[in-house]
């Protein structure tokens, strides 16, 4: 089957279009399969690891097993695969790619191909530097493939490649920014863009959970920003009419004790788009778990007892020892005792040296 300049161009565009798909590559694989009048069209990637994405032009009705569960459990223990084996680059027939008297390769294009009438094929696999993969397949019950269409697939070799290392990279950064994002949440950091009024015209995906807390901060009906604290709302209400008159200036607020929950509001970079145009930005951060989880975790990880991690966390936020003590239901002298300790059991010098302690530890991602 004949294709022309112009609809290869179109294929070549759908592959890499397809890169960014959810799942990738189902528009250009519905194309190829049109293009060569196949019945049956089917993608598979694999990055640098063992899992593999499939996409399966129709896909089936019945709602087939994981392609992973069926890769690891029909063939996971056993030799190499027919498709491991096929040269990079080179279009096979499906005799060139199967034994069909092997009754494991039988197995494997049932499970692969999920269609028993599936007569004739075109296969090809493509490798990226970093170890991902590419394998395509392309299936007809009646007639076989021209010398065009497996033409057509092989000279998508290159591309596919291209593809192939373009979606790995892609899978790798999404990963290190789910992890990423992740440790921010943990962190309980987040920030808001807002306009000479208060109102947010931009916020980050742990101060919206914030806002929806609505514990420390909410958003009024018009849109502003809100601290639940008269005193954090005064400050904020004043910060924004300095900046108003020009002025520059960085103000902190404290929005809660437990969890222990800080905004600093300061003027906004100089290089954002000119179409978001904020007045001011606040960055929120703070703890994410309560209090007494966090001590818990500062007695495992230093050898504290409670009492000791919770006069050692309020020291971290700055209290002197003889307001903790005073929070704590201590006296001035057992508090006193507790930091010595404190201090021998963390290594630590000072309430300084503790503080640089613990915020580098990994109890602050609790």
């Amino acid at each position: 089957m004949a294709v022309i300049l112009g609809e290869e161009h179109d294929l070549i565009a759908a592959l890499h279009r397809g890169t960014l798909g959810a799942p990738p590559w189902e528009d250009f694989l519905e194309q190829l399969r049109r293009r060569t009048g196949a019945d049956y069209a089917r993608l598979f990637f694999q990055g640098d690891h063992d899992w593999l994405q499939s996409i399966r032009i129709p896909a089936v009705k019945n709602g087939a097993a994981d392609i992973n569960e069926i890769y690891n459990q029909e063939f996971g223990n056993t030799s190499p695969l027919p498709h491991k084996a096929m040269r990079l680059n080179r279009v096979y027939s499906l005799d060139d790619f199967l034994d069909l008297n092997d009754p494991r390769h039988i197995r494997f294009k049932t499970l692969v191909m999920q269609d028993a009438d599936i007569r004739f094929a075109r296969n090809m696999r493509v490798a990226e530097p970093n170890g991902g993969e590419i394998w395509i397949s392309l299936g007809r019950k009646k007639a076989d493939f021209s010398a065009s269409d497996g033409a057509l697939l092989g000279s998508l070799a290159n591309h596919l490649a291209i593809a192939a290392s373009t979606h790995a990279e892609l899978e790798r950064q999404r990963l290190k920014a789910g992890i990423s994002a992740d440790a921010i949440m943990r962190l309980n950091f987040g920030w808001f863009m807002l306009d000479a009024s208060g109102r947010i015209i931009d916020m980050s995906e742990q101060a919206e959970a914030l806002i929806l807390e609505a514990q420390t901060l909410r958003k009024s009906p018009d849109g502003r920003l809100i601290a639940e604290s008269a005193d954090a709302q005064g400050t904020l209400r004043k910060f924004l009419q300095m900046r108003q008159a020009g002025e520059n200036v960085v103000r902190t607020v404290h929005l809660s004790d437990d969890p222990w929950l800080d905004m600093l509001l300061t003027n906004p970079p100089a290089d954002l788009p000119s179409a978001l145009q904020p007045l001011a930005i606040a960055f929120v951060h703070g703890e994410r778990s309560s209090s007494t989880e966090r001590s818990r975790h500062l007695a495992n990880l230093f050898g504290l007892t409670i009492q000791e991690a919770r006069l050692a966390l309020h020291i971290s936020r700055g209290v002197s020892i003889r307001e903790a003590a005073i929070l704590l239901s201590l006296t001035h002298e057992t508090a006193r005792l507790y930091s010595k300790r404190i201090y021998a059991k963390t290594g630590t010098r000072g309430q300084a040296d503790l503080v640089r302690l613990i915020l580098a530890s990994i109890v602050a991602l609790t």
